[in-house]
């Protein structure tokens, strides 16, 4: 049973430090029994980072599709995980309007992560909270996740201007913000391809931006955003196949 005093050494091990902006993506089922559960996790990840830095998670909506448009801000659930839910519902979390692709944060720079995602160019666009998090030296734990869950690398891709990995028709989707008002947005889906994201983890350890650790019973990685995107945009520019393989004739990039 992971006790909140083991969990907070762990953290530390692995490198979780305060002063740290962390996105974490989670799997509560690889970590294992905990003693104080979600909301153990929730509040020892934020004494590691400490009070002046910001914790955030993504809470994407799989649930919002072409035929089921409509996202509500606080009462659409985030299908990324448990930890995510009890996350995003706290007080003192505020989550970004995007139907698709929200995160939830909590502490001093919550308001600058989070605003803006509607109106960004895409959902990981530079102004989107992904794009946020790698150009302001913020780290990204995995905590019992791999980089198949890295929602940074799509920002990576939009940088690089990848073709083919959007389709090119668009969906209209609804969201609901917190006082009710009602936006609309032109959505396009992410087309079939063949993501190898876990292949690119040796390439980030080499240039010292992840360390691995064990916290739980799970593997767990720290990465460094900003080494993250140093490193994968030149790959991306040049040999995208390396890390992600469109599975169609499309030429089309989301601007």
């Amino acid at each position: 049973m992971l006790s909140a005093v083991d969990l907070l050494a762990q953290l530390k091990d692995i490198g979780v430090a305060p002063g740290m902006d962390l996105l974490v993506h989670s799997s509560l089922k690889r970590v294992g029994p905990t003693d104080g559960g979600a909301d153990m996790i929730i509040d020892t990840l934020l004494e590691a980072i400490g009070p002046g830095a910001t914790l955030m998670m993504s809470t994407v909506s799989g649930n919002v599709n072409a035929r089921q448009t409509v996202f509500h801000v606080a009462h659409t659930p985030s299908t990324t995980g448990a930890l995510t839910n009890v996350f995003r519902r706290r007080d003192s979390a505020i989550r970004s309007l995007h139907p698709v692709h929200s995160i939830a944060a909590i502490g001093p720079g919550a308001g600058f992560y989070t605003e803006g995602h509607f109106d960004a160019p895409t959902p990981w666009s530079p102004p989107s909270p992904y794009g946020k998090l790698m150009s302001n030296h913020g780290f990204i734990l995995f905590l019992g996740t791999d980089f198949s869950a890295n929602t940074c690398i799509h920002a990576i891709e939009i940088e690089a201007r990848v073709p083919g990995l959007h389709t090119e028709a668009t969906t209209l989707l609804q969201a609901i913000d917190y006082n009710g008002v009602l936006h609309e947005i032109e959505h396009h889906w992410h087309a079939p391809k063949l993501c190898c994201y876990p292949d690119l983890e040796h390439l980030i350890e080499r240039a010292g931006g992840l360390t691995y650790g064990r916290i739980g019973n799970a593997i767990c990685r720290l990465v460094d955003a900003a080494v993250l995107r140093a490193t994968l945009l030149p790959l991306f520019r040049e040999t995208p196949e390396l890390g992600v393989k469109p599975l169609g004739d499309s030429d089309f990039v989301w601007e």
